[in-house]
């Protein structure tokens, strides 16, 4: 045992620790990556040759950051409040995204089907929001 400074609370064990913090970032950043795949989309639609690859290759990192961060939860979160429902959260985020890219996979085929590619688009956006929102609750009572 270490001592703590004088008048400092003592640290928590790290297995009593909530996993709040992590969670919620991994979260934010499954969030922030779905979001540079919306600007990523915007620069290809503008023309940017360079964005096409960026947009492809960020999309990939995206369905297997949100798949794998699902999995790893599912074993991690599972005697945690609020675990139960977050490892969902992110499978769907995953499973989700990995329908968007087929979509665009077709679309960049020529079905006509960007009409539905952009509204999912968005709606990740708001699933990552929700993901963020779950993984703030993680350990609460």
């Amino acid at each position: 045992m270490t001592a703590e400074p004088y008048g400092a609370a003592p640290r928590p064990a790290p297995e009593t620790r909530s996993p709040r913090a992590l969670w919620s970032a991994i979260a934010l950043a499954l969030m922030a990556a779905m979001f540079l795949e919306a600007v990523l989309a915007g620069a290809m639609l503008s023309g940017q040759a360079w964005a096409l690859g960026a947009h492809r290759m960020a999309a990939g990192l995206v369905i297997a950051a949100a798949l794998g961060a699902g999995a790893a939860s599912l074993v991690v979160l599972r005697r945690i409040p609020g675990g139960r429902t977050f490892a969902p959260t992110l499978l769907g985020l995953g499973a989700a995204a990995f329908s968007q890219a087929v979509l665009g996979v077709l679309t960049a085929k020529g079905q006509n089907l960007l009409w539905l590619h952009v509204p999912l688009g968005v709606a990740l956006v708001g699933l990552a929001g929700q993901a963020v929102a779950s993984a703030r609750r993680l350990g609460g009572v």
